[in-house]
């Protein structure tokens, strides 16, 4: 439970489209009600940023920490709780004249009990949020490369 995949073909390069789908503070670009904080410099392993996802007392705090980067390939990012666990793991690979993204991701929702009980409807809501995300992170990459 709480893990799915995502895969999209984008009219970009591989550079174009990890550079897109790895601009962490650019992400509330695409998640609506986001706001995203995060350490100075740019990403790499231990790098950590927050996206705080909600209104109010109604927010959902995600904090991440960056543990593979291979530009442009993959990266993965860990969800260190306490509300979220989980990760993402993101690959981007050429094929076909265009790039092909396949973005995995687990998300557990903590306690245990209370994420076993939302689970089967927040495994579809995270799968159209997200999904909604990435095709529009894939437009922007793009536009990039008209």
């Amino acid at each position: 439970m709480g893990t799915f995949d995502l895969v999209r073909r984008v009219n970009a390069s591989p550079a174009t489209t990890f550079d897109v789908l790895a601009d962490f503070r650019r992400h509330s670009d695409f998640i609506p009600a986001t706001t995203i904080t995060a350490d100075d410099g740019e990403p790499g392993v231990g790098w950590r940023f927050t996206a705080r996802t909600g209104v109010g007392l109604l927010a959902v705090v995600d904090r991440m920490e960056v543990s593979v980067w291979d530009p442009p390939y993959e990266f993965r990012i860990d969800k260190l709780g306490p509300v979220l666990d989980g990760w993402a793991h993101v690959h981007v690979t050429a094929e076909a004249g265009q790039t092909r993204v396949v973005w995995r991701e687990r998300i557990v929702l903590r306690p245990a009990p209370v994420g076993r009980l939302v689970g089967p409807v927040s495994d579809r809501v995270n799968r159209v949020m997200f999904g909604r995300a990435l095709d529009k992170m894939a437009a922007r990459a793009a536009s990039r490369s008209r």
